[in-house]
């Protein structure tokens, strides 16, 4: 997918062009209808699409070439998910201004895919390489500053509303202590500058599964 992103983008992958016999529809379907989605596009003119197929094909691989393969490229990190599921919603609040329909229906679709958004989780972007030193410790700072339940709230975790001016550290609220408690952390690195974290004995363990 890597590949034909690139070339419906207009570059060359490394290896060159060539094109790979399609799979079964039932073989990660997901990313099957993607594949075509952008072989249809490349071939719209051997295939003589009407005009209307092609604008809509032409839409969609827009979307899925700027947004859709680098997102997915950089899923493989459960600690970069918070700054990467932010940063989609951003973007397709952006996107509106170019494909407000494509957009909406991804948003609304993100609206029912928001964990990694929650309190609970949210605190997982410490230990991911995403964010830079400054968004680090202001989610350390708030999540210090924020009073520990006496007890975490259990069943469905409430998902947050999110806008273009949203940040990780606006996300944490008292159940943001969750993760920390669950893995047995003590609170003062938090206050430590961030290039020390990884160093930290109180760090060391989460940063490490982070890298799993």
């Amino acid at each position: 997918m890597a590949e034909l992103t690139l070339i419906v983008l207009g570059d060359t992958p490394p290896r060159g062009i060539h094109w790979s016999r399609p799979g079964a529809i039932h073989q990660a379907r997901w990313m099957a209808r993607n594949l075509y989605s952008m072989k249809m596009f490349m071939f719209a003119e051997q295939l003589e699409y009407d005009e209307e197929t092609v604008v809509k094909l032409e839409r969609l691989n827009l979307f899925l070439g700027l947004f859709y393969t680098p997102m997915w490229m950089s899923s493989t990190l459960a600690a970069d998910a918070p700054a990467n599921d932010l940063q989609f919603m951003k973007d397709m609040m952006k996107f509106k201004r170019t494909d407000p329909e494509i957009a909406q229906a991804v948003l609304q679709k993100l609206e029912n895919h928001k964990w990694y958004l929650t309190q609970e989780v949210g605190p997982f972007a410490l230990f991911g390489s995403r964010l830079s030193d400054k968004e680090k410790q202001d989610i350390a700072a708030k999540l210090h500053a924020t009073e520990k339940p006496d007890s975490f709230r259990r069943g469905k975790p409430m998902f947050p509303q999110v806008t273009a001016k949203t940040t990780l550290a606006d996300l944490v609220g008292p159940e943001s202590h969750l993760l920390l408690d669950t893995l047995g952390i003590e609170y003062d690195w938090l206050l430590q500058p961030v290039a020390t974290w990884p160093r930290s004995d109180d760090t060391a363990r989460p940063w490490n599964m982070s890298a799993m």
